[in-house]
């Protein structure tokens, strides 16, 4: 079994929140006061993912915090028809060599929805038109996990919304993730905010509540876009995953102090560390069986926020 290391306690993580929104399209506050709250509160990127509307600008980018490109689209009129709605998510990516990328401020107008091949076809233009492709808030939108499983061509899950959590009790996609994972669905998971508006600083808010944690070469565009299509990052609602690798046949994490650490696997049950009296752990390993589908850590605090590590694959170790 091969040695591999998927985060590398030693290096460099840069906090990002893919997923807010301003008055380009149905949220509270222009984009430079959005933009200055997440820069001010210690993130390195954010993405204004507005509605139906591309940001591609680098007005607001320094040494220390940029702007990733991309939007996010919507096909709501299936609503009606299924009652399910498909949020998408694109990212820019340049590797895909795209010659017909947005442009800022382009607008893309919604698809009529004809039944899941609207939403494969749209998923398709994206990724033609230059675009990361993440499915947001399944849970929100009533996402049926065997639905999306027919879907192909998309990179990750939201498996954590932070406003539609709060608001609506609907935020957390894990269900679906583990669903796809256990069909044999390669997807990473998402944690973000999908911030509209209220309070910065209130004790809760829709701000600062869900993000990922990417190890990235260097705080650009292309490399943190790079970073999230080969999961080397970790999604978080609040503690820190600083390391993780296989070794030895060991799968060993080690992360800021929680109160549980779990090692959730398919099709076989998997295994959670804790220590008796309750103190905080901050590292374990899991013994990998070999037949495992794939293999994920959560690690839980101790006010029940979690860290989410994406996938290992046991057949990738062979």
């Amino acid at each position: 079994m091969k040695n591999i290391t998927y985060l590398d306690a030693g290096k460099r993580k840069y906090r990002g929140n893919i997923h807010a929104h301003s008055t380009r399209s149905d949220g509270q506050y222009a984009p430079e006061i959005v933009i200055r709250a997440y820069k001010d509160n210690g993130y390195d990127f954010m993405c204004l993912s507005d509605h139906e509307i591309y940001w591609k600008s680098d007005a607001f980018d320094d040494e220390r915090f940029i702007l990733l490109d991309g939007y996010e689209m919507a096909c709501e009129m299936s609503w009606r028809k299924t009652g399910q709605q498909y949020h998408i998510h694109g990212l820019l990516d340049r590797s895909l060599g795209s010659t017909s990328e947005f442009e800022h401020d382009e607008e893309h107008a919604k698809p009529d929805y004809e039944g899941l091949e609207t939403i494969q076809a749209l998923i398709d233009e994206m990724k033609a038109r230059g675009n990361l492709v993440i499915m947001n808030h399944p849970t929100w939108s009533r996402n049926k996990p065997e639905d999306l499983l027919r879907l192909q061509g998309y990179a990750a899950v939201e498996i954590y919304n932070h406003q539609s959590e709060l608001d609506e009790a609907a935020g957390c996609g894990v269900r679906h993730w583990d669903y796809l994972l256990g069909e044999g669905r390669k997807v990473n998971g998402i944690a973000a905010d999908d911030a509209h508006g209220g309070p910065f600083d209130s004790a809760i808010s829709e701000f600062f509540g869900g993000w990922v944690s990417v190890e990235a070469d260097r705080l650009q565009q292309e490399s943190v876009v790079e970073a999230l299509k080969a999961g080397r990052y970790y999604s978080s609602n609040g503690p820190e995953i600083r390391g993780l690798r296989v070794e030895d046949g060991m799968l060993i994490v080690a992360c800021s102090p929680v109160k549980f650490i779990k090692f959730i696997t398919h099709p076989f049950n998997g295994r959670t560390l804790y220590n008796r009296d309750a103190s905080p752990i901050q590292g374990g390993a899991f013994r990998i069986d070999g037949q495992e589908r794939y293999i994920r850590v959560e690690c839980v605090d101790f006010e029940g926020n979690v860290a989410w590590s994406n996938p290992v694959y046991p057949d990738d170790l062979i």
